[in-house]
């Protein structure tokens, strides 16, 4: 599709959006290596959830217009001439460019596929470790203590409330303060 017959982006037919969007994020994490690829795990289908919640259904049509205004589509195009088209989209919407980008990569980490791919390298990784968390060794005081002399322990039961009285914040507020409320 060229500038000159794209006619209406609202005139896009779904399947070329979803086409251009698959093969963007393949640009941005081709996969190889035991890695499987962007699109090959769905990556497009949650970058488009995600913009669609932050920003509305128009973003994916502005994405598409980028696309095209690049040099896309992406179909029959050299692996240069797909990360120049991308490039581009990069330098004439920053902003736009980034949230995709931003969205594409929490999307594919995300991916039980990736986090599979992550331990088989021999790291832990847990998609969701806020519910298990990761498995950790106990403080040992002799041998993970500091030995640099700076700073100091204070024991919880040593802990004392600091006295601000004589700072009058009932009073008075600083400027940024009163503007951050």
């Amino acid at each position: 599709m060229t500038a000159t017959d794209r006619r209406n982006l609202e005139d896009l037919p779904p399947s070329e959006g979803a086409a251009l969007l698959a093969d963007l994020v393949d640009v941005l994490i081709p996969g190889g290596g035991g890695w499987p690829s962007a699109a090959s795990i769905g990556v497009q289908g949650l970058v488009a959830m995600r913009l669609v919640e932050q920003s509305g259904e128009l973003e994916l049509g502005q994405i598409a217009a980028a696309i095209i205004d690049a040099g896309g589509p992406f179909d029959g195009r050299t692996a240069e001439e797909r990360v120049q088209i991308v490039a581009r989209f990069e330098t004439a919407q920053p902003d736009l460019f980034e949230r995709l980008r931003a969205a594409a990569f929490l999307a594919y980490y995300e991916s039980p596929y990736v986090a599979e791919a992550i331990r088989r390298l021999g790291r832990p990784y847990q998609l969701k470790p806020h519910v298990t968390g990761y498995p950790m060794t106990p403080f040992d005081f002799a041998k993970d203590t500091p030995r640099h002399g700076r700073g100091a322990y204070l024991k919880t039961a040593d802990v004392r409330p600091v006295d601000t009285s004589g700072l009058h914040l009932d009073e008075i507020r600083t400027e940024r303060w009163g503007l951050e409320r």
